[in-house]
Order: C-alpha cells, then sequence, then structure tokens
C-alpha cells in the first residue's frame, strides 16, 4: 500500500473529502486503479465489507468511525472505541455527531438510524482486536473489520486509502441499486386473482441469503391498501401509514405494521403481520394492549403461517375475539395472509394497479434503506419477468 500525506481536518472535512476522492477515482477509471494499489489481502478485506454492507450496516459504519478517528488522531489507537477501555475514545459519539449523518447523507441505504454502537456485535466493552467477542453474524465480515483495524496499527496501514476504497466500492454498490430502481417492471396485463397471489407466493416464500423477507407481505398488504382506498367508499377520507415511513414520536404509539387514520389522526383499522408465527391466544391480547385506549373499528392479525391458529388455540382465540369485541367493540380478525390477500384483491378492480403499487413501494423500500434488499427487488423482477409460478388458482 502506498501512503499519501494529507493534512488533518475535522471528521466532517476527512468524510467529505474521502467521498469526493472515492469520487474522482469512479469517473477516471471505476477506482480500479485505486483498488489496486491495496495488496491482495486488504482489497478483499475492504471489498467483504463492501459487499455486504446491507446486512452488515453496523459494521461499515463502526469500520468508517475507526478510520475517521485514525485521521483525525493519528496517535489513537482507534480499537480502543470506549472510553473505559485503556487511553480509548467515544467512537459511539463520533458516529453518532458524524459518521451516521454523513451516511444519511450520501449513502441512505446502509445508514443506521441512530448509531453503529447501538448494536450488540459492536458495543462490547472489549478493543476490536483480532480476538474481539462480539457476535458479528457473518464471519468474514468480522475477520474483515477486524484485520482492517488490525493493519492500521499494527503494519501502519494508511487509514485514507482504506477510507476511500471503502467508499469507492459503496458508491458502486449504490449505482447497480439504482439502475435496479430505475428500472422498468415487465408488468402484466389482464392478470386474474389466483396468478396474482401465485406470484405474491413465490416472492414471499422462495429463499434468500439477506435477511429482510418477512416484510414482503407487509409491503403487498399496505399495496393493496392503497389499491382499495383509491375504490371503496369506506376508507373516504382516511390516511394510510406504513410502519418504518414515519416518525419515531409517531412509532411509539403505534398499533401496527400498517394503520388508517381518520381525519382527526386517531385510528380506525390497522394490520399486525406474523411472519411464520401461528396466532394465539397471547397474540390476541398482546394486540389488544396495543390498541385497547384508541377507538379503533377493525383489527387485523395475519400470518404467513399456515394453518394460521396455533394447533390448540382454536378455541381460545375465538374466545378472545368475542371478549374483545364485547369489552371494546373492535372487530379482530384473524387470518391467513394468502386467504387475506386472495379476499383483497377481490374488492380492487384492477389487480395490476395492485401489482404496480407493490413493485414501486419495493422499490422506496430499497431506496430507504429498510429490510428490503436488492435480492428481494430482483426475485420480484424476475417473477414478474417470465411469470414465474403464476400458478395460484383462478377464483
Amino acid at each position: 500500500m502506498f501512503e499519501q500525506e494529507r493534512p488533518t481536518k475535522n471528521p466532517t472535512q476527512i468524510l467529505e473529502n474521502a467521498y469526493k476522492k472515492a469520487l474522482s477515482e469512479i469517473d477516471k477509471d471505476k477506482g480500479e486503479s485505486f483498488l489496486n494499489s491495496l495488496n491482495s489481502k486488504a482489497r478483499e478485506w475492504i471489498r467483504i465489507i463492501a459487499t455486504n454492507s446491507e446486512d452488515h450496516k453496523a459494521v461499515v459504519t463502526a469500520l468508517t468511525t475507526s478510520l475517521t478517528k485514525k485521521i483525525e488522531t493519528p496517535d489513537q489507537d482507534i480499537r480502543q472505541h470506549k472510553v473505559e477501555l485503556p487511553r480509548g475514545y467515544s467512537g459511539r459519539t463520533l458516529d453518532t455527531l458524524y459518521v451516521t449523518p454523513f451516511f444519511k447523507k450520501h449513502f441512505r441505504r446502509i445508514a443506521m438510524k441512530e448509531a453503529g454502537w447501538l448494536t450488540r456485535s459492536i458495543e462490547q466493552p472489549h478493543p476490536f482486536t483480532l480476538d474481539f467477542p462480539g457476535k458479528i453474524r457473518n464471519k468474514q465480515v468480522k475477520q474483515a473489520f477486524l484485520q482492517i483495524l488490525n493493519d492500521v496499527e499494527e503494519a501502519k496501514a494508511d487509514p485514507n486509502i482504506y477510507l476511500e476504497s471503502l467508499f469507492i466500492l459503496l458508491i458502486k454498490e449504490i449505482a447497480g441499486t439504482q439502475a435496479l430502481i430505475m428500472r422498468e417492471p415487465v408488468l402484466p396485463t389482464k392478470i386474474t386473482i389466483g396468478k396474482t397471489i401465485g406470484l405474491l407466493k413465490s416472492h414471499f416464500f422462495q429463499k434468500y441469503k439477506s435477511a429482510g423477507a418477512a416484510r414482503l407481505p407487509v409491503i403487498a398488504i399496505y399495496s393493496l391498501y392503497e389499491t382499495m382506498m383509491k375504490e371503496l367508499s369506506r376508507f373516504q377520507n382516511k390516511k394510510l401509514r406504513l410502519s418504518g415511513h414515519i416518525s419515531a414520536d409517531v412509532r411509539a404509539g403505534g398499533v401496527g405494521d400498517i394503520e388508517v387514520v381518520d381525519e382527526k389522526g386517531e385510528f380506525f383499522e390497522a394490520v399486525e403481520i406474523k411472519h411464520n408465527r401461528p396466532i394465539s391466544e397471547e397474540m390476541m391480547w398482546d394486540a389488544y394492549e396495543k390498541f385497547k385506549n384508541t377507538p379503533i373499528k377493525r383489527y387485523y392479525l395475519l400470518t404467513t403461517a399456515e394453518p394460521y391458529v396455533e394447533q390448540g388455540e382454536e378455541s381460545n382465540v375465538k374466545r378472545a375475539t368475542r371478549q374483545i369485541r364485547t369489552e371494546h367493540g373492535c372487530e379482530v380478525i384473524i387470518n391467513g395472509i394468502v386467504l387475506s390477500m386472495k379476499y383483497c384483491l377481490r374488492l380492487v378492480g384492477n389487480p395490476e394497479e395492485f401489482i404496480r403499487n407493490y413493485t414501486d413501494n419495493l422499490k422506496k423500500e430499497l431506496s430507504m434503506g429498510t429490510e428490503i434488499k436488492e435480492e428481494h427487488v430482483k426475485a420480484w423482477l424476475e417473477i414478474l419477468a417470465v411469470g414465474k409460478a403464476a400458478l395460484g388458482d383462478e377464483k
């Protein structure tokens, strides 16, 4: 690796300068010559971090914070990331004040909500040495992260080169995602409800390498509501809300994954979706705790599990439904996600509009950096393009 003389700057300047350098190198030759200045091991470490950035946002944040601190304060051992460690510093403070805001500006999709140090795998009161015990679930990512910091501290590798290389790779990753978001989908025409359900089941239940598939049914039901609310008088003057798209102070009083509110902002209807967990009596009462002090009229408790009611809980669930209706007045409806989607699709005049809404919302979620990953959007676009699993019944 080669070293460059750079004047010490404040964290914001360090981050912005590294970002500008990365853009410059990408314009020159897609960053290839710069990346090739790293030795093969270093190049592989930084590649592992970048290619796993969506699933390991906290690691990317911690690495960026550590490298920034080393550039700002060269004498600091950046492995000592907590003030209670010997000659330590507060990585969390630097992250919260500078790094996470920088990521929200330039790399929103992989930005933490507050700070990487709020993640259990990172906040461990141990230095980031090669024997760091934090449970980063991808062992390759963990080793790459620790090896880079070890390289900087023990082999005196240039932290500027690592930081700029990381940004080159992240910019290229985001460019690929942006191209995916802009890609025009192949939308079906004159599609039946049965085939629509077949497309959705194929999307929900295939195996993904990335986490986040549990959110797919949530986006689907939200998209159905968007379609229904344009057509059904029941939803006149009502507003739709999706968890993850509203501020934390509003979510603190939320009642479900999807919420419909009236003109006064009071809850009218809500949906809570469970993934691979059949409905039990306990879930019923947990849901009731969320909405019992609201004037909500209808509450859907749905699940991707089949059967959708836990074995042996059928009578208890029915009894809880009746008791909640008597005490509160709210109608609690429990169902499987597929059966509910079939019912909702029968209420809309055009399933094709729902498919467009679902596609657009998946892309929006990807751009916002929620649980939806590139893999999920690519899978859906491929399903649309080839008509994969467009089976289902024709009812």
